[in-house]
């Protein structure tokens, strides 16, 4: 039997894992999906699930508590697991395509028993959609797409150890530069804390269920967004842009709760750029993007401010600051972990929503066993409240906008008008 610790970000997600299930919903389970142009051979897919089940073992792990903390615990062989699904026919259809894909991440699984990831193939009128089903504990978006990379690359060579980036740093920190950088993210925190979180106003469905609305834009359309973020928050601000862009749409589609300021959390990743590995293993801290009611109204006002916001943050290392305190956090129960982390001292939810933004895949899947990829997208739980998220990627130069509801919280004319108004605002339209 081999055991592997949590480490402090993965710690972080699986109390997020408990806050998910708290808000009725079936876990910390996140999905990608690759749309096929036909549909792969079962035993070949089936096949490339064994062989990745061996070259990386904790893929074929389960939770296990240790104490006050979990490790991943691979007791004897197994595959990934791999479930076939196959829709009605196209003249009496009994749900679409994307239906079923939200029922398979709807489906709850305990904790203790969900395998890190898992594979559903799903054929519809000649295409297929393939999903990869993941435990947000074992991997961050990131490690998600290389786990896919893994799965079909022609290599089936045993990759080399690498080094996990987040566990290297904390190793590195003696105990008093921990101290001090936990330090500097409380009073970050307290900072935050100052103006209370405009929130979406959602009710409480009685059976909660993730939702899903995609917006895909064409090539012109992304290009000249990825221009105007360019030109509004630079090569290493893309992820403000997108997050300002939906502050202000937030702000425009209104029916929003009473509060000071938007602030959204969006994710740091400390893998080394253009690195294959590790595969498992959360590499990410969290830095926070704040703006007031009034900043937002104004565009360039706003941009200006968050740019400002972000390059004081990272110069003060607020990024590093929240590793301390994350590895400290890892000792608490899941509940007292989550009621600190989400609560700010006033009693309000600290989120305005929920956002990640991942950029191009790399490397970029061109095919899935002989079968041509032709669009990529994401989907992932929320939390009531916010019950709201929004997730960007880009494939193949087109830009991708998923947004992640819980079912029933929201009117669909509030929905219309939110996802008009973010590409409204992407494109930089009046």
């Amino acid at each position: 039997m081999v055991s592997e610790k949590l480490n402090p970000a993965d710690h972080f997600t699986l109390m997020m894992d408990h806050e998910i299930r708290a808000s009725g919903l079936a876990g910390n389970f996140c999905g990608v999906v690759l749309e096929l142009d036909g549909v792969p051979d079962r035993e070949l897919v089936a096949q490339r699930c064994r062989q990745f089940g061996r070259r990386f073992p904790r893929a074929v792990a389960r939770l296990k508590r240790q104490g006050r903390q979990y490790a991943w615990t691979v007791d004897g062989a197994a595959n990934v697991p791999f479930h076939f699904h196959k829709l009605a026919a196209p003249d009496a259809p009994e749900r679409t395509r994307e239906q079923l894909l939200l029922e398979i991440l709807n489906r709850p699984t305990p904790a203790l028993e969900a395998p890190p990831a898992e594979l559903h193939l799903v054929e519809d009128s000649g295409k297929s959609a393939l999903l990869l089903r993941w435990f947000h504990p074992a991997c961050d978006a990131r490690g998600a797409e290389l786990l896919l990379h893994h799965l079909f690359q022609p290599d089936t060579s045993t990759p080399p150890a690498a080094q996990a980036t987040l566990e290297t740093l904390l190793s590195k920190w003696h105990f008093w530069e921990k101290a001090k950088l936990a330090y500097k993210a409380v009073g970050n925190i307290r900072r935050l804390d100052a103006q209370s979180s405009i929130l979406p106003e959602a009710s409480a469905p009685s059976t909660p269920r993730l939702g899903l609305r995609r917006v895909n834009l064409d090539r012109e359309q992304s290009a000249r967004v990825m221009s105007q973020a360019v030109r509004q928050t630079g090569m290493m601000g893309i992820s403000l842009y997108f997050i300002g862009c939906l502050m202000r749409a937030l702000d425009q589609a209104g029916n929003s709760s009473t509060g000071d300021a938007y602030c959204i959390p969006y994710a740091m990743n400390f893998r080394k750029s253009k690195s294959l590995y590790p595969v498992f293993g959360n590499q990410v801290s969290f830095l926070f993007a704040q703006a007031g009611r009034q900043l937002v109204k104004s565009r360039e006002a706003l941009f200006s401010h968050l740019r400002e916001q972000n390059k004081q943050a990272i110069k003060n290392r607020q990024d590093y600051a929240m590793l301390p305190l994350m590895q400290l956090g890892s000792w608490l129960t899941l509940q007292k972990h989550g009621a600190i982390v989400r609560q700010s001292p006033h009693g309000r939810e600290r989120s305005s929503a929920w956002f990640s933004y991942t950029g191009d895949m790399y490397p970029a899947p061109s095919q899935v066993a002989g079968c041509a990829v032709t669009g990529v997208y994401q989907l992932s739980p929320v939390t009531l409240p916010p019950a709201l998220g929004l997730l960007a990627s880009r494939f193949d130069g087109r830009i991708m906008l998923s947004y992640n509801f819980i079912d029933g919280c929201f009117s669909d004319d509030w929905l219309d008008a939110l996802t008009r108004s973010v590409t409204t605002e992407l494109l930089g339209q009046d």
